[in-house]
């Protein structure tokens, strides 16, 4: 995701950039520099490193963190001592809500901080505002992301960090339930929804995420529930559902082997990084869909909808989650980069104008298509 982010920073970088690569393995940077000559610099980083990390970013006006979401705060310590504006791609609701509590020192120190502006959240949120302009009051928004792998491969395929990707089947959802948070069993909160071509039918379930930790507050209008859907892989819950069940992906536990004491879960997170080491990168669309309902601002009861559909192979890359991903986390760092965004903690609905940033995933081609129905 980060180097689909360096791809379209340097294809569509409206103002001259100086841009700088970073990674705990330094060649990974290099090579990625490599197909982008006297574009980039190139720095060893380890983010937990707040002092050193933040003596890299003093040299830049934004950055993009698209590493696991756990480090996510210690960048944005990391940017308030540089005075560096901030984006991340998502944070999974409770590292997000940790980061909002950090809007008062950012502001202080005069820095945007977006959370969670990448594919979704990010993308989402933005649909989010785009369904609810059209209503005068809002009872509910419900957003779904889905996904099909088009290559051929029989391969369990993890489209991201395996850790995030366990995290997401396993950790308790939060959503926002008639008017409060509330957790919810992992997959639990089944429902079928029909997506646009070529994504077809996906059996949809509650999963941890983001945008249910800003938006109630972001839309306002009433609104008294918020609900993130996530139907990616059939595959992937049928394999993981019986580890979790078995308690073998639970946090803090460990068991005696060979006079070792071993996380289950730290054992099958590397066994599946390893498993799929060498295997390539898999051609996969994605889905993303919104449904807000509420009342029209002629005071009709209505349902908007919004559709995004990706298909792999834009900037060569078959993971469309990665390049939606990407791209989004490119459009927040240039507008950060330019001061386009209110100082403070800002999530990304509230970031940029709803209508402007869908003409700049129009001009990468990435449409949204928005219906609106009036229910009787």
């Amino acid at each position: 995701m980060g180097s689909a982010a360096i791809e379209d920073l340097v294809r569509t970088g409206k103002y001259g950039l100086d841009l700088g690569i970073g990674d705990l393995d330094l060649e990974r940077a290099k090579v990625l520099a490599n197909s982008f000559p006297n574009t980039s610099q190139t720095y060893k980083v380890n983010v937990t490193d707040v002092d050193k990390l933040a003596s890299i970013l003093k040299g830049y006006d934004a950055v993009v963190n698209a590493t696991w979401y756990e480090n996510n705060l210690d960048v944005m310590r990391a940017c308030v001592k540089a005075g560096c504006n901030y984006n991340d791609l998502g944070g999974l609701f409770h590292t997000t809500r940790k980061q909002i509590l950090l809007d008062t020192e950012m502001k202080a120190s005069g820095i945007s901080a977006v959370v969670g502006g990448g594919e979704s959240p990010g993308i989402t949120n933005v649909m989010c505002f785009l369904a609810a302009e059209e209503m005068s009051r809002v009872e509910s928004v419900k957003i779904y992301a889905g996904a099909k792998e088009t290559g051929s491969s029989d391969n369990l395929v993890f489209p991201f960090s395996v850790s995030t990707v366990i995290d997401e089947y396993t950790k308790k959802p939060v959503e926002y339930l008639e008017g409060s948070y509330r957790e919810v069993p992992p997959l639990s909160g089944d429902e079928e929804i029909e997506f646009p071509e070529p994504i077809g039918k996906k059996l949809c379930h509650y999963s941890i995420h983001s945008e249910p930790a800003t938006l109630p507050a972001s839309i306002g209008k009433g609104v008294t529930n918020v609900e993130f859907r996530l139907g990616i892989s059939e595959k992937l819950v049928s394999t993981l559902a019986p580890l979790i069940e078995l308690g073998m992906l639970s946090e803090g536990r460990t068991i005696p082997v060979g006079g070792q004491l071993i996380s289950p879960r730290d054992f099958v997170v590397s066994f599946f990084n390893a498993k799929s080491q060498g295997e390539g990168e898999i051609e996969r669309c994605v889905g993303l869909k919104v449904v807000v309902t509420g009342m029209s601002d002629d005071g009709k009861k209505s349902k908007v909808t919004c559709d995004l559909i990706c298909q792999p192979g834009s900037y060569g890359i078959k993971n469309a989650t990665a390049y939606l991903t990407g791209v989004a986390g490119s459009i927040f760092g240039q507008y950060l980069a330019n001061d386009k965004v209110p100082k403070g903690v800002i999530a990304p609905e509230l970031a940029v104008d709803s209508k402007e940033f869908a003409r700049e995933l129009e001009s990468r081609d990435i449409k949204i298509a928005k219906r609106i129905d009036f229910i009787d």
